[in-house]
């Protein structure tokens, strides 16, 4: 009995340090990153984050920056996703007329917090 439940313990901590370390990884991967594309498509997963899709159809989903169904920022299709390399902020832009206006700048919000490795 004590060895299930020793090895039950053993195999819950490799888990979750398995996911921190994951998370971990994509977090300072996308701090370093720079993204710059326009959403084509938005689909939600499971836990109602969003999935953004460029017009290459590649998708675009985030560890540090979490962008929930029930934020109701507005966040649509047309919009423009950026974020500078090594820059904590991503800026989605609206376009209106010929150019694209800021309209909302989201912080890391993600488990892991970049001051981890900004410094």
């Amino acid at each position: 009995m004590k060895k299930g439940i020793l090895m039950l313990i053993l195999f819950l901590l490799i888990f979750v340090g398995y996911v921190f370390i994951n998370v971990f990884i994509k977090s300072r991967q996308e701090y370093a990153a720079k993204y710059d594309f326009i959403i084509s498509n938005i689909e939600k997963d499971a836990k109602g984050d969003l999935i953004f899709y460029d017009n290459l159809d590649l998708k675009y989903s985030f560890a540090s920056y979490r962008f929930s169904k029930w934020d109701k920022l507005g966040i649509s299709v047309g919009d423009r996703v950026f974020k500078d390399h090594y820059s904590e902020n991503m800026f989605i832009s609206r376009k209106i007329g010929e150019i694209y206006k800021v309209y909302y700048v989201q912080k890391p919000n993600g488990m892991i917090p970049f001051s981890f490795y900004s410094r």
